[in-house]
């Protein structure tokens, strides 16, 4: 059947529908690899910001530790009125 509908000069059904279906799978391809990319860009964000958070926490330790800590109480914030 192919063959009649090649040699008429079409394309036949099959192949449109594979065509289009590589097309949709190629896109899915694309914004997989976007996402893909944006997520390392946040685990390195987050790495980054653990460890800040992680050092700081180290200092304030030992500052504790050595007695040079201040210690304040923050005020507890007003319940949200519903």
């Amino acid at each position: 059947m192919s063959k009649k509908v090649r040699a008429r000069g079409g394309t036949p059904d099959s192949e449109r529908r594979l065509r289009k279906q590589i097309r949709r799978l190629k896109e899915l391809r694309a914004a997989d690899a976007e996402e893909l990319a944006q997520l390392k860009a946040d685990v390195e964000a987050l790495v980054g910001a653990l460890h800040h958070a992680t050092v700081e926490n180290g200092h304030l330790r030992q500052q504790s530790a050595d007695g040079r800590a201040v210690v304040r109480v923050l005020p507890a914030p007003a319940p949200e009125a519903r």
